[in-house]
């Protein structure tokens, strides 16, 4: 992009900065609204519900009550029977077990869906004072981070408080994996596959690459005219090509289709289930887990935690390591090392942000671009602390609309709406991980060097990028 391209805001930005702040406030009192339902439908089902101790009489005329109520929600408002038992129920754990998330949500702090994500992500948490814990750590970072990003950030923060191992919890997991099939209109149908979370992102990203590679491999847009030499016709023949126009999602359900209809089981040479695994995913593991030593979360990004041995597998498969130097307290990446050659400093950035960095994106770093916070042109330096990945999409956003981008400390960026808003993304590893003592503990004892306690990189004396 040229440096003298600049973006003048228009005075229609002022009559825009009003419908914004109308949305916003629209948004708050939803909040309030849901929050009140939820209150409302919570008092409901326990209006109806036996009271401890009952008699089976009682039980019997509790049971008739719950069905009318249920059958008078739905007429009224339209919904099934089975949509307003499932309300109910959710309406009731949330006000019982997660007070503090429904006066969150009244007070406009978190939305409905940031509510759906904690109540999901904390419910396997059975302690009272493990779960007011972690409710208070996930409406903190609600406040800062959108649904899809908090999702995985909750996963391993709820690791911390659950009682079950997560080796545990993987195996009854793994053991539901199923297919679903519903049907759609106009001749479609979904067909929905559950199974391990590392095979589900690896299939993603394997259709991605092959799509990818067909676009690339596209003639161009033509028609090519090829002349006939034969003599005693004498005329030229034009040849039409038919052009490629599939989009990405297109190209994905169809590679999915042909490689599902086309292959049988034994077909699959390259091995089952992780052995079979060509695409890209990028999996964080503890090195005392990797040893064995340690059960603490190994995470893959984007999704959160994943079994270990699963993610010992994987590494054992893999052509090489990196070694992610972190904050022993804070869990921040400090520095990026790998024993064969490359780009040092790319390889850190890949590590701190995991994906986009724009507010709410969450396209991985690989389908992004790597960006000067401040400009080269204006002598920004090319140092961890102005770099950063946005996608195509948002770099463009930055680069010639009205958004601007401050990188206020090393991976936090703050950035400022056409209408003067803020909003300041954190890199996830930052927020994600909790100091563990004991672990602490054993790392200093067993003196690995990055327990050692070093200048965060870009300070005098630190290993030059």
């Amino acid at each position: 992009m040229s440096a003298d391209l600049v973006f003048a805001p228009s005075p229609a930005f002022a009559a825009t900065g009003r419908l914004v702040d109308a949305f916003e406030a629209g948004r708050l009192s939803r909040a309030a609204a849901d929050a009140a339902e939820i209150q409302l439908l919570a008092d409901a089902a326990a209006a109806v519900t036996a009271p401890a101790g009952a008699s089976v009489e009682q039980l019997r005329r509790a049971e008739l009550s719950r069905r009318a109520l249920i059958s008078d929600f739905a007429t009224c408002t339209r919904t099934s029977e089975i949509t307003v038992t499932r309300l109910l129920t959710e309406a009731r754990d949330l006000c019982a077990r997660f007070p503090a998330v429904v006066d969150a949500l009244a007070a406009g702090t978190i939305s409905r869906p940031h509510v759906a994500v904690i109540h999901d992500t904390g419910h396997a948490i059975t302690d009272d004072d493990a779960r007011a814990a972690f409710a208070e750590l996930a409406i903190d970072r609600a406040t800062r981070l959108t649904p899809g990003r908090l999702a995985p950030v909750l996963r391993t923060i709820a690791e911390r408080f659950i009682e079950r191992t997560l080796d545990e919890r993987a195996d009854d997991a793994v053991a539901r994996r199923d297919i679903v099939i519903v049907d759609l209109p106009d001749n479609l149908a979904a067909l929905t596959v559950t199974n391990d979370a590392t095979l589900i992102h690896a299939i993603g990203d394997r259709l991605t690459a092959q799509a990818r590679s067909v676009i690339a491999a596209r003639e161009p847009a033509d028609t090519d005219t090829d002349t006939d030499t034969d003599t005693d016709t004498d005329t030229d023949t034009e040849v039409e090509v038919e052009v490629d126009t599939r989009t990405m999602d297109q190209l994905r359900v169809d590679i999915l289709t042909d490689t599902l209809l086309t292959a049988a089981p034994q077909d699959c040479v390259a091995g089952t289930g992780l052995a079979a695994i060509h695409a890209t995913v990028q999996i964080t593991v503890p090195v005392l887990t990797m040893t064995g030593t340690s059960t603490e979360p190994c995470l893959l990004a984007g999704y959160g935690p994943i079994d270990p041995d699963t993610a010992r597998s994987l590494a054992g498969a893999a052509s090489g390591w990196e070694h992610v130097m972190t904050s022993p307290v804070t869990g921040a990446v400090l520095a990026v090392d790998r024993y064969r050659p490359g780009p040092a400093l790319q390889r850190l950035l890949t590590a701190r942000d995991e994906h986009c960095r724009f507010p709410g994106c969450r396209r991985p770093t690989r389908r992004c671009d790597i960006d000067h916070t401040h400009p080269a042109a204006q002598g920004g330096p090319t140092r961890h602390d102005n770099l950063a990945h946005p996608c195509r999409h948002h770099h463009v956003l930055k680069t010639i609309d009205a958004w601007t981008v401050q990188q206020t400390s090393p991976g936090v960026l703050v950035w400022t709406s056409p209408t003067g808003r803020k909003h300041t993304d954190h890199p996830e590893p930052v927020v994600r991980f909790t100091p563990d003592e004991d672990l602490l503990t054993r790392r200093r004892i067993m003196q690995q060097p990055w327990t050692a306690t070093i200048d965060p990189p870009g300070t005098p004396d630190a290993p030059p990028f």
